[in-house]
């Protein structure tokens, strides 16, 4: 009878050490534009459906260096803890052409397609799935009578692992180029790519016929991928005594944020 309580004991620990282990890993984050901002590193930690996000580099403008979800990245909570001020993290709205309302264009030529290539190489000891993601579009724009195309790409490489839940990522990662109609069309053609996303190369080009490009290439990598001990419930909820402050453009730590 003993060795039986035992047993069950033991069968409990084993049980409650699996629900109370979370997943930790490390997010890297390089930007190559006419900005020329620093690589953002994150931690992150998902346990359940909570999540935290804690910044190691300082990004600029500054508006957070915490970010934190009880729902699996729903919706999210946004901390500066040096001014003990919080916010709702929303995303920027699309609009109907990408671009800014107060110019008059229209689309065309819309293009939008993904693709799956046989993957060269394993990502922080995982096997992955390789996809390729094209979308494509002009803009017709008209400046007080004159019109003028400027054409819009955009490539994905996308890098994903089924050991890893999906929903483990966060904040919650879509391919989006900004504009309304091309954007839902992309969340389509995406929502069927499995797996967990190790790593995302994504390059968008702009350019009015005729003209110089503007090329922004976004590279986000996974790793240091651990299962770690659960923290406490209150690392994911924002501390008491904070304030909500939204982010206002000109406010040292307050400026709007820009799409990730």
């Amino acid at each position: 009878m003993t060795m039986h309580r035992y047993a069950i004991a033991a069968l409990l620990l084993a049980a409650s050490s699996a629900v109370q282990a979370a997943t930790a890993y490390r997010v890297t984050v390089i930007r190559k534009d006419h900005f020329k901002r620093p690589n953002l590193v994150a931690h992150v930690i998902a346990d359940g459906e909570n999540r935290r996000l804690t910044y190691e580099t300082r990004q600029e403008p500054f508006t957070e260096d915490v970010m934190l979800s009880t729902d699996g990245g729903k919706t999210v909570t946004a901390l500066n803890t040096p001014l003990h001020t919080w916010f709702t993290v929303v995303a920027p709205p699309a609009t109907e052409t990408g671009l800014p309302p107060r110019i008059s264009a229209e689309i065309k030529d819309v293009k939008v397609s993904t693709t799956e290539e046989p993957p060269a190489e394993t990502i922080a000891g995982y096997a992955v799935r390789k996809f390729v993601i094209h979308a494509g579009y002009t803009t017709r724009e008209d400046y007080s009578g004159t019109k003028v195309n400027r054409i819009h790409t955009m490539t994905t490489l996308l890098w994903t692992t089924d050991k890893l839940d999906r929903s483990l990522f966060f904040p919650i990662s879509e391919v989006t180029m900004g504009a309304r109609s091309i954007d839902a069309r992309l969340r389509q053609e995406t929502a069927a790519i499995p797996g967990f996303p190790l790593r995302q190369v994504t390059t968008i080009s702009r350019a009015y016929e005729g003209g110089e490009p503007q090329v922004e290439m976004t590279t986000t990598e996974v790793d240091d991928i651990r299962t770690v001990p659960s923290p406490p419930a209150s690392e994911f909820v924002k501390p008491a005594g904070y304030v909500n402050q939204e982010p206002i453009i000109g406010v040292p730590g307050k400026q709007s944020i820009s799409p990730r």
